[in-house]
């Protein structure tokens, strides 16, 4: 009785964390700023050529006009320079080499896209980001309104099936952050695919030259703002930022999520405790699909993650139905990136093997 009880307990306190780590969503919305710096918008490009004229045809067409496109070619061995160079005013920075000892790829791209630029507010957008032509004007908006640093979490925008199994990871690095939960806590750091800072910000922090070797640039950029009492502010990209992550098929999404899920989760600092316990009680559903009473719960979780996910991507009834298939597949992926985290100790990612 005493066991069937806890196991009652177990279950119903870790679905409750699931609403309350996601109860406080903010989504990028349209504003206008209440001036208009010089922006400078700086792209990081390795082998981007399936991204990179999508993203800048986008910004384009954005409403804000001070602005200064900058893509850095991060040694890409694919078209992605030939394609930059077909734009008019767009600066290229080009990497012609591998960064220098003790630098990281996506640092090293970012850093060199700072020092080629001129703005006094600096953006820097994944190439793989689609934003709405109102998109660089509101993010401009909010970093005057808030100050410190803004950072946004792209919708995900699906046209393969397998684009769906991201559902798990999407739904983790959500909660993980702490930014949208009813908990009083700073987040635990910033989001990569967009992140907007002031130039004058970014100076007295060093920026990206702060942690060179850092893997997890984008937690290790807003933890450095936080540290150095600068606030930070995460968002959820709505209708206004939105990407595909990984368009070229499963192998390329395994190996995606892989390079980081470990060590992502290693920093999560007291975040963890909450989306582990939140975990638990959802395998812990799994388990008991077929056993009544507590197979109720599996559906309880289903609902909880179909009302989530809507939100954040591409996602059906069917994903919240089947989120069994999507743990699973995100069980195998976070043992995989576990075991190149601390048996190889280093990780691969477009053709660059990384050191961790």
């Amino acid at each position: 009785m005493i066991q069937h009880l806890l196991r009652h307990v177990l279950l119903i306190s870790s679905w409750l964390i699931g609403w309350m780590l996601f109860s406080r969503m903010r989504f990028l919305q349209k504003k206008i700023p209440s001036r208009r710096p010089s922006v400078s918008l700086i792209v990081p490009a390795r082998n981007e050529e399936l991204n990179i004229g999508k993203i800048l045809s986008a910004l384009k067409k954005q409403t804000y006009e001070n602005l200064e496109i900058i893509v850095v070619n991060d040694n890409s061995t694919d078209n992605t320079k030939k394609i930059v160079q077909s734009f008019e005013n767009v600066k290229l920075v080009d990497l012609s080499s591998e960064p220098p000892e003790g630098w990281a790829g996506k640092s090293w791209a970012c850093w060199n896209g700072y020092l080629n630029s001129s703005g006094e507010i600096l953006i820097f957008m994944d190439a793989d980001v689609e934003p709405a032509p109102e998109a660089v004007e509101s993010l401009v908006a909010l970093q005057l309104e808030h100050d410190g640093l803004v950072s946004v979490w792209p919708y995900q925008r699906f046209e393969r099936c397998y684009e769906h199994l991201s559902l798990p990871f999407n739904m983790i690095v959500i909660g993980s952050m702490g930014s949208f939960s009813v908990f009083k806590t700073k987040p635990m750091g910033a989001y990569g695919p967009v992140i907007v800072v002031s130039r004058r910000d970014y100076e007295a922090t060093q920026g990206h030259a702060a942690f060179k070797d850092g893997v997890l640039d984008d937690i290790k950029l807003g933890r450095l703002f936080l540290q150095r009492g600068y606030r930070v502010e995460n968002f959820l990209g709505g209708s206004l930022t939105k990407f595909r992550m990984y368009p070229q098929g499963l192998a390329q999404l395994f190996e995606g999520f892989s390079k980081n899920m470990a060590l992502g989760a290693s920093s999560l600092g007291p975040m963890f405790f909450l989306v582990f316990f939140w975990m638990v009680g959802l395998y812990s559903g799994m388990g008991y699909l077929f056993s009544f009473p507590y197979s109720l719960y599996y559906f309880l979780f289903a609902i909880q993650i179909y009302v989530v996910s809507k939100k954040t991507g591409d996602y059906t009834i069917v994903d919240a139905l089947l989120y069994l298939l999507h743990y699973l597949f995100f069980f195998l992926v976070f043992f995989v990136s576990l075991y190149k985290v601390i048996f190889l100790k280093s990780v691969e990612w477009k053709g660059r093997k990384i050191r961790v």
